[in-house]
């Protein structure tokens, strides 16, 4: 019978490392699955928060973006209005020469239309400050005065407003 126990208890010894084996590999899959889940989280929570961290940094790139079209579009626009107004003025300044012109040759009828004409395209100005136009139109009336009375000394008012004009120093324009 000894042989018969050594054989059982050897079975016994075999199966229980066998059964520990198992339950150590059990253990160390366990152990493997709990870390890898663990960390798999975490790679989750770091994933979302780069994704909103970009979603956050393409908004504001957006929004930089549109500022700075807004800031073009902007400066286009005064650029636009100057450029208007340049060329509202000197329409003004090519009536005053042809005023000029026809008080040279005394025709003074024809200067004075000349001169409402400026009027009328200074009037038609959209961009001129009330203290330019007012200065312009003054000069303007103290013009038309002198071509009334028939005074020559009127192409020099003339040519000096139509130079000041051409500089962009019309008069009022301390006023703005």
């Amino acid at each position: 019978m000894n042989g018969t126990q050594e054989r059982t208890g050897l079975k016994t010894t075999v199966r229980n490392v066998a059964v520990g084996a198992v339950l150590l590999m059990v253990a160390l899959a366990t152990g493997f699955g709990i870390g890898y889940f663990q960390r798999e989280h975490k790679v989750e929570e770091l994933r979302q928060l780069a994704a909103g961290q970009k979603e956050e940094f393409t908004a504001r790139i957006r929004t930089l973006e549109k500022e700075v079209l807004e800031a073009q579009k902007s400066q286009l626009e005064r650029a636009l209005a100057r450029a208007k107004l340049k060329a509202d003025f000197d329409v003004v300044v090519d009536s005053l020469a042809v005023a000029a012109a026809e008080v040279e040759q005394r025709n003074f009828g024809r200067a004075a239309q000349k001169i409402g004409a400026a009027k009328g395209a200074l009037n038609a100005a959209v961009g001129a400050s009330a203290g330019v136009r007012d200065g312009v139109s003054a000069k303007l009336d103290e013009i038309k005065a002198g071509l009334d009375e028939l005074d020559v000394k009127v192409r020099d008012q003339i040519t000096s407003l139509a130079k000041d004009l051409e500089a962009g120093q019309p008069p009022g324009a301390s006023a703005q």
